[in-house]
């Protein structure tokens, strides 16, 4: 059966997602590509190229990456460094976009695995609200 051609915009995306950390099958299922195909487009030079330009791109501060990568001494994600380490990259991305003109951003986050802390972490507008605390800019 003839595979059916991937969207340029799909693949890119899915490539950047893989780039930024996320498995081909995360990856694949955020922009609602099947696994196989996932795996297909790995194969390909320029889609490799751009999962290669985004990690380079995508390395960022190091102490933000350290923190959003934070483990406790088991092992089990450090959710509270971690929400330190979104909110640092937030107010960054927040800066970049007053610098540039833009109006800020909105970020999502998945919600955490059950059993973890149920905080979450979004820029709207000029507000930070983690847990039940809003400011205007971000704390650590």
């Amino acid at each position: 059966m003839a595979q059916k051609p991937v969207d340029k915009q799909v693949a890119h995306r899915f490539a950047e997602l893989v780039g930024l950390g996320l498995t081909q099958h995360e990856a694949a299922g955020a922009v609602g590509i099947g696994t196989r195909t996932g795996e297909r487009l790995m194969t390909k030079p320029e889609i490799r190229q751009v999962v290669e330009q985004t990690r380079t791109a995508g390395d960022g501060d190091p102490t933000i990456r350290a923190l959003l990568e934070a483990t406790d001494e088991t092992g089990n994600p450090d959710w509270v460094q971690r929400v330190k380490g979104v909110e640092l990259a937030l107010a960054d991305l927040a800066s970049l976009a007053g610098e540039s003109g833009g109006r800020g951003c909105a970020v999502r986050l998945p919600a955490p695995a059950v059993g973890a802390p149920s905080r979450h972490t979004e820029r709207a507008g000029r507000f930070f609200s983690v847990g039940d605390r809003h400011t205007d800019r971000a704390t650590v």
